[in-house]
């Protein structure tokens, strides 16, 4: 298992530089949209996710990172960078999709794409395609659109929601505020289709109420995209690989005799059961909780920080001062060590709330 690969899609495809998600049976709407509370908006949004078909053209901006770090040069996957307007997805089901990145000069910047187990990325400014087999823990059904799950959200978030519009769309708007004072994060604003609940879009605003991330539909096809959503097949295919920027942000190994055996993953993480694991060299990987809830645990050996922007990414967790993370407000990613190896949790959960399983459960 390539913990750094891994660690790398679960982000992309999870965290604050891309959007992930489910998708599910669609139920009809009235022409005018009843009132209806988050949770519910959220529980029809997995439903409808989960075997909807759709397209979307979507505004892009993104002023989380600034514009001097280009993440597409960190990882070998298409992350959107500052040249990026537009994003194209294309989803035929939960396991045949396609993620399209757009300049301003309507030139293709990078694609993500699954077909059934496989995973293609395309880099259009290398021209160099990889294809890698997902492992087993990752190969259940999951989009690129990223919402909460019902019920996990309330502790530290609270919600109003609206009927409104987008472009000619009838739409639910979901808007979360964070229940404490001094957070990162000031809103986030998501919306919905309202006949399908396929998701519209997300805002995120910060503590002075200015727009950080937003990518919102301009255009919205029900139905098959049909092979609008098959994998790129240009570019020179390549083998998946660390790239020398990612060796400068992240960690370098110590040294492999300084690395203990992976230990026992705990069966249960806060209110999770724990529903698969696998081993793999020194590395290790379990999954807990089933659905849009659930939690991705990597165990791998302890590296040595190098480079401040690698700490600039992933920051200490407000009362939790062993734990850094990074999330996007929704989607999480955690990391603590113990016994010289370095644990990783990943999943639609608040920063805390994961730093608060993981101290109780690795004591």
């Amino acid at each position: 298992m390539d913990r750094k690969k891994w660690y790398a899609i679960a982000t992309l495809v999870g965290g604050a530089t891309a959007l992930a998600i489910y998708l599910a049976p669609f139920a009809k709407a009235e022409a005018h949209l009843k009132p209806m509370g988050a949770n519910a908006i959220f529980r029809h949004s997995w439903a409808s996710l989960r075997t909807d078909s759709f397209g979307e053209t979507l505004t892009y901006q993104n002023s989380l990172l600034p514009p001097q770090v280009n993440l597409a040069r960190l990882i070998n996957l298409p992350v959107p960078d500052g040249s990026v307007t537009t994003i194209n997805l294309y989803q035929n089901s939960p396991h045949s999709w396609r993620f399209e990145e757009i300049n301003q000069a309507d030139a293709v910047v990078g694609v993500v794409a699954r077909d059934h187990n496989q995973l293609v990325t395309y880099q259009g400014q290398d021209n160099q395609r990889t294809i890698s087999t997902l492992p087993a823990a990752l190969q259940s059904p999951w989009t690129l659109w990223q919402i909460p799950a019902p019920g996990t959200w309330e502790k530290d978030w609270s919600a109003s929601t609206a009927v409104t519009h987008i472009g000619n769309l009838p739409a639910y708007q979901v808007t979360l505020t964070p229940r404490v004072p001094g957070t990162l994060w000031g809103s986030v604003t998501y919306w919905f289709q309202g006949q399908y609940f396929v998701p519209l879009g997300v805002r995120v605003r910060d503590q002075s109420g200015s727009t950080v991330f937003s990518v919102k539909a301009a255009v919205f096809t029900e139905g098959s995209p049909g092979s609008s959503a098959s994998p790129p097949s240009a570019g020179t295919v390549v083998a998946w690989h660390v790239s020398p920027a990612l060796n400068q942000v992240t960690h370098q190994l110590a040294g492999s005799s300084n690395a203990l055996p992976p230990a026992p993953f705990p069966r249960h993480l806060g209110p999770l059961i724990r529903t698969s694991q696998r081993k793999a060299g020194d590395n290790a990987i379990a999954v807990y909780g089933t659905g849009p809830g659930r939690v991705l645990v990597l165990s791998t050996p302890a590296k040595v920080w190098t480079g401040r922007r690698a700490q600039s990414f992933l920051r200490p967790i407000r009362g939790s001062a062993q734990f850094r993370g990074v999330t996007d407000g929704v989607f999480s990613v955690v990391t603590f060590r113990r016994n010289r190896r370095e644990i990783t949790l990943m999943g639609s959960r608040t920063q805390t709330e994961l730093a608060r399983w993981a101290q109780s459960e690795w004591r």
